[in-house]
Parts: C-alpha cells; structure tokens; sequence
C-alpha cells in the first residue's frame, strides 16, 4: 500500500476504488508493458490522466491504436488514390494532411475516454466545476463523481468548445505547412497546380475545428454511448472487442466526407483542379496552332506544291476558253467568239 500513488492510496484507503481496478492498475505498473512504459515516461498531470482511462476501461490502448490506423489508413489511401502517379513530387502534401488528421483524431479520443480520478488538483471554482464533468455524456458515475443531467450536458458543450479550439489550432498549423510546401514547389513553375487543392490556412483552421468540435464530438459520444451498452449486455469480450472495431471503423469512415467538403477538397473541387492541372500539362490549342501548323507545312520541300495543288482551278479554265474563242474568230466566227469571251 505504500508504494502506491498518493491518490490511488487514498481511493483504496476510502473503499472508493474496487478489487479489479487495483488489479488492473497493478498490471499496468508491474509488468514491463507499453502502458507502464507511458505512465512513467510521461509528466505527471499526463501520466494521472493515462493510467486513469487505463483504470476506467483496460482496452484503451486498444481502442487508440485502433483509430490511429483506420485514420492513418483511410487518409493516405484517399491521398494515392487522388494523386496518382504525382504522389512521389506531392508526398509532402500528403503527409501533411495525414498527421494533421492524425492529430485531431487522437485528440478526440483522447477528451471523450472515461476516466476514473480521485482527489483534486484545481485552484479556483471554475477548475472544480469542469473536474466534475465527465469526459463523455454516457461515462459512468463512480464513488464521489454523480454525473447528472446537466452535467453530461454541460460535457458535451465543454467538449465541443474544446476540441474546436484544439482542431482550429492543428489545422492552422497544417494549412500554413501545407501551403508553404506550394509555395516551394511553383517557384519556377507559372501556373503550378497540385493534383489535389491546398487549402489557405484559415480555411483548414475552420474546417478542422468543425471536423473535430461538431462532427467529430457528436459522432464520438454516440460512439463511447454505444461502446458502453456493448460492455454492459455483451459479457463474452471477444463480441465486443469485434463490435467496438466495426463500431469505429464505420464512424471513421463516415466522418470523411464532411471533412473534406469543408476543406473544399470534395469530388466537385477535385475535378476543377483536375481541369486545372490539365490545362497547365496540355500544349495550347488556339487559333494560332493552325497558322503554326500550316507554315511548318510551307517550309517542308513539298510545302508549295501541295499549297499551288490546292489552289483554285478558274486560272486554267480561263486560258482554255480564251484560246477556244481565238480560234473561232480566225474561223469567222465572230459572234461565237464574242460568246466565249464574255464566257471568260
């Protein structure tokens, strides 16, 4: 008992925390594993909050990792498949809209996790009110934490103002690499366009503040609403391991679409840059190429014969009715001749 935190000790010494919660606080500081690695490397505000998600749900590494590589996976195949064979001149791009995503989707995770705190660390009223809040809208209450009605409301609109602040800040930082690294590329190159549209700084500030802030949180809560009724009427845990995977990859995928509409980077903006990029790879095909085609045909040997072939024909027909009526009025025929004259 004495070697245990000062606020898990207390907790136990209060009969506030349960056997299975020491025990899997036990499993994560005496067993060489990620976790303990984390919460030992990690400050100590940071390392509290870790091993209290640990403590409140033990598949929580799972479930980050989880959406690390569905996030991760899904945006940098979105990335090949819009940029194709470019990807190797644009991978900077893309690198930086994955870890930009990457980055909001950790943060969500990580806000919305249960947790489980004992003790507090607040200096002022308004510190104490939001410690009482839980980290989701369907967290469970535990000793010294009753979570309400208004305060699973009041975390959700926390939240959403939170992960807005978060997501504005990391898309700000992602649009300004982003648009750096065009700037670096179209030196040189007029009228450079990237396979796939670079958003300006404040466009991606907003559209990842509200990726994360409203969709994001929305989707998220419902998601950790679902995950705990799996827990509860699921006791085999292999049924819910697979039906939180499926829970979150689906969520993933559907958050998608919104994101890059709100990036502009939906199949509407795609095919405008598509137009664009075309028209700067392609030669010009105005007027002009006409003229250019026809005096290159003139310079070749064979350029004159062929502009003296298609010529009109009149200038031949003349000289033959011409000579026709010369020799009509030798043969006194005048009035033929005057005909074929005034033929000509």
């Amino acid at each position: 008992m004495a070697d245990l935190p000062a606020g898990i000790r207390r907790a136990v010494e209060m009969g506030l925390v349960s056997s299975a919660q020491i025990a899997r606080f036990m499993s994560i500081d005496a067993r060489p594993t990620i976790a303990r690695i984390v919460s030992r490397a990690t400050p100590a505000e940071v390392s509290r909050a870790f091993v209290g998600r640990m403590m409140a749900d033990p598949a929580f590494i799972y479930k980050l990792l989880l959406e690390q590589v569905v996030t991760i996976g899904t945006s940098a195949w979105w990335e090949v498949k819009q940029r194709g064979e470019r990807l190797k001149d644009e991978w900077g791009f893309a690198v930086a809209n994955v870890l930009t995503l990457s980055l909001c989707n950790a943060a969500v995770v990580w806000s919305l996790s249960p947790t489980r705190s004992y003790g507090s660390t607040a200096t002022s009223e308004w510190q104490m009110a939001l410690q009482k809040l839980p980290n989701n809208m369907f967290d469970k209450s535990y000793p010294l934490r009753e979570f309400n009605l208004p305060a699973r409301a009041g975390s959700f609109f926390f939240n959403a103002a939170k992960l807005s602040l978060v997501g504005s800040t990391v898309g700000a930082v992602g649009g300004l690499v982003s648009n750096s690294i065009l700037s670096a590329a179209s030196k040189g190159k007029e009228g450079y366009q990237p396979s796939v549209v670079v958003p300006s700084a404040s466009t991606s500030a907003a559209a990842y503040g509200a990726h994360t802030g409203l969709s994001g949180n929305l989707r998220y809560q419902l998601v950790y609403g679902l995950d705990r009724m799996l827990q509860q009427h699921f006791n085999h845990i292999p049924i819910a391991v697979l039906g939180t995977t499926a829970l979150r990859c689906g969520n993933v995928l559907l958050g998608e679409p919104s994101r890059l509409m709100w990036l502009g980077m939906d199949g509407e903006a795609q095919q405008q840059a598509k137009a664009e990029q075309q028209a700067y790879r392609r030669p010009s095909r105005s007027s002009g190429a006409g003229a250019k085609k026809n005096s290159f045909l003139q310079s070749l040997p064979f350029g004159k014969k062929t502009e003296e072939a298609t010529q009109p024909k009149k200038k031949s027909a003349a000289r033959r009715v011409a000579k026709a009526a010369a020799a009509a009025a030798a043969a006194g025929g005048a009035e033929t001749g005057q005909r074929l004259v005034r033929r000509v």
